[in-house]
């Protein structure tokens, strides 16, 4: 029987690329259950859109050599769609893409036509089960594709290139495991239960089940197959807006959602979409709004299929993670403006496109976290040995009693207090802790406001000492963890936590409190700090606490709580003086300040939260402790 015929069409431009083509891509094609199953099943052919400088080059590579022995392989330039407009790229794909299968004429309608990028990376056996699929008839195939470190996977990816062959033969659960270790800044940016900073434009949404495990949702995800309905010689907008509409409008379409199918890495540059990265979460609103501005009907189906990813078998609650995902992934499509962008005439991408277009065709022949520290204790007592008269202390006594009773004592305040928003989280926190029996784990390097909630501190820098973990081991597994850390600190969470994870049980929960420093600042798109300052282990979110109207308020209290140093009665009055004064102010205030998302960054912020819910442990073991150990005691 007559083999059907599949043409697989590989666009690319410029010397990296067809370098990444010849020592990654094609080797990985080369995989025994990639190009050799394909060619098994289907007459195969390969179409090479690319720049005619590149044809000889790409022809002496081994790799392409041992492809050719799979497959008929073609050349096709495309010299004049070359614009010298980087933002054109995307036309410029798109109309390369095209050039792949326009010569087939009406025999596109008969042909499976595949479609991959130049540094795609494919598992071993992806093809195997595309062709399966196939076979059984699939007219429009799905596969998503996985970004990943470029500087970190590609030594690793060489390495495993057998050289004698030009093959790279990384089963899927291999290639997950690489993925997932040296995931880009772009996925760590859209993981949802993970919300320490996010991309500005939203198309991605990822849940983290293990260290092992993700779930996801895109927009778009990627065309590896199709058998056109009806014939189309000419793009009517960019490539993932508007092929599939036109070229099998009513086709049913499969999505291969399982990794252990199809895996497709996506290597790209540690910088790469940078750009677009900011601190703290986004709100569901606000992605609704962004996708509004440019999805389509086949975009918006794409939302709503269910991806695994999964270097090793499902854990256990991977349906609750799912669950959750539904329901998030749900509040979105509920706020999506009704209808979809069309594919012709697009609202936001239909005049750039036909600009590109004559672009190309006259070518043919680039938190603030603002001040102040706060002070261990807000109303001091008078040091041994003060020269306060007894009547003094007698007021002082007095005014205290009436500080607490009306706005508490630092950390435990009540909302008419300027430090409310920067303690109140932390407090609920040790006060669940408390009530669970939870033993706990305080870390800081400094004077704290917690020494009366708390006890037990230790030093965070006691962590990076040698042989630092014993002095903690006693006291371990910790349930619960308070680090308290300053802005400047913030850029070494990453390493911290590395250290005290292991001192946790499953189960327990992190939480880092970042309070402000005078004249250090914090900038929404600090991507240095968001790159190497965040794990990306566990579920873990991020808050911001103040705000413009409450700043001032907040710094007005400290200076009063901090002036006549030697004066503790002057210094109470005063205290007490602002604090009454400030009272309603502060109470609206922390009113108006608590209503907002605080998983928003506010470059009014005073401090900032951190926290981790621990799903596994690191594999550093911890002896359990001794019947000597105790829950509590010793500052």
């Amino acid at each position: 029987m007559t083999k059907q015929i599949a043409r697989l069409i590989i666009p690319l431009w410029g010397e990296a690329y067809a370098s990444k083509l010849v020592s990654m891509t094609l080797p990985a094609l080369l995989a025994p259950g990639n190009l050799p199953a394909l060619a098994a099943l289907f007459d195969v052919e390969l179409v090479l859109v690319t720049e005619t400088g590149l044809f000889d080059a790409i022809r002496r590579a081994k790799s392409f050599q041992r492809v050719s022995e799979f497959c008929r392989p073609q050349f096709v330039s495309l010299d004049d769609l070359m614009t010298d407009i980087p933002g054109d790229y995307g036309v410029v794909l798109t109309y390369a893409l095209h050039r792949g299968f326009v010569d087939l004429g009406a025999r596109m309608m008969e042909t499976y036509l595949l479609f991959l990028n130049a540094d795609f990376i494919i598992s071993d056996g992806s093809l195997r089960h595309l062709a399966k699929l196939m076979l059984e008839g699939k007219p429009v195939i799905h596969a998503p594709s996985f970004r990943v470190v470029l500087e970190e996977t590609w030594p690793e990816l060489q390495a495993r290139v057998d050289p004698a062959t030009a093959t790279l033969s990384l089963a899927a659960r291999e290639m997950v495991k690489l993925a997932l270790e040296h995931k880009h800044l772009t996925v760590n940016a859209r993981i949802v239960n993970q919300r320490l900073y996010h991309q500005e434009w939203m198309d991605q949404f990822y849940w983290y089940v293990d260290e092992d495990t993700l779930i996801g949702y895109q927009w778009p995800v990627a065309l590896v197959a199709i058998k056109p309905q009806r014939v189309v010689l000419e793009p009517v907008l960019v490539w993932d807006y508007a092929f599939i509409p036109e070229a099998a409008p009513t086709a049913e379409r499969h999505f291969i959602a399982d990794s252990d199918d199809f895996f497709m890495l996506e290597p790209q540059r540690s910088t790469s979409g940078e750009e677009m990265i900011r601190f703290g979460w986004i709100s569901v609103d606000g992605i609704a709004a962004n996708l509004s501005k440019w999805t389509t009907k086949e975009q918006r189906e794409c939302g709503q299929q269910l991806l695994t990813i999964h270097a090793a078998d499902l854990p256990p609650n991977t349906a609750d993670v799912i669950k959750e995902s539904q329901a998030y992934m749900a509040q979105i499509m509920s706020r999506l403006s009704a209808p979809p962008q069309p594919h012709v005439g697009h609202g936001h991408l239909g005049v750039w496109f036909e600009a590109a277009k004559e672009r190309m065709k006259s070518h043919r022949p680039k938190a603030q976290l603002a001040p102040d520290v706060i002070q261990p204790e807000t109303v001091a007592a008078p040091a041994a040995g003060s020269s306060t008269a007894p009547l003094s202390r007698v007021i002082l006594d007095v005014l205290r009693a009436l500080y607490r009773t009306s706005f508490g004592s630092p950390p435990e305040v009540g909302r008419f207090h300027p430090l409310w928003l920067d303690t109140h989280y932390a407090v609920q926190k040790i006060r669940e802790w408390k009530k669970k029996g939870a033993r706990i784990l305080w870390l800081t390097s400094r004077h704290s406001l917690f020494h009366t909630v708390l006890e037990r501190r230790h030093d965070t820098s006691i962590l990076f000492l040698d042989g630092s973990n014993i002095s903690l081991v006693p006291g371990a597994p910790y349930d619960a963890c308070l680090c308290e850390l300053t802005i400047d600190e913030l850029a070494t969470l990453n390493r911290i936590y590395a250290k005290i994870r292991p001192l946790m049980r499953a189960g327990g929960e992190a939480v880092f409190l970042v309070s402000a420093q005078r004249n250090r600042f914090l900038a929404a798109d600090d991507v240095d700090l968001c790159r190497t300052a965040f794990p990306d282990l566990d579920v873990s979110e991020i808050h911001f606490f103040g705000s413009v109207f409450s700043k001032p308020l907040r710094r007005l209290y400290l200076r009063a709580s901090n002036s006549f140093a030697n004066r503790p009665l002057y210094r109470a009055v005063t205290t007490a003086t602002v604090l009454i004064a400030l009272a309603p102010l502060v109470r609206l205030a922390n009113a108006l300040a608590a209503r907002r998302d605080s998983s928003i960054f506010s470059q009014a912020a005073t401090s900032m939260m951190v926290r981790f819910a621990i799903k596994g442990r690191a594999p550093a073991p911890v002896p359990a402790p001794g019947p000597s150990d105790c829950r509590g005691a010793e500052k």
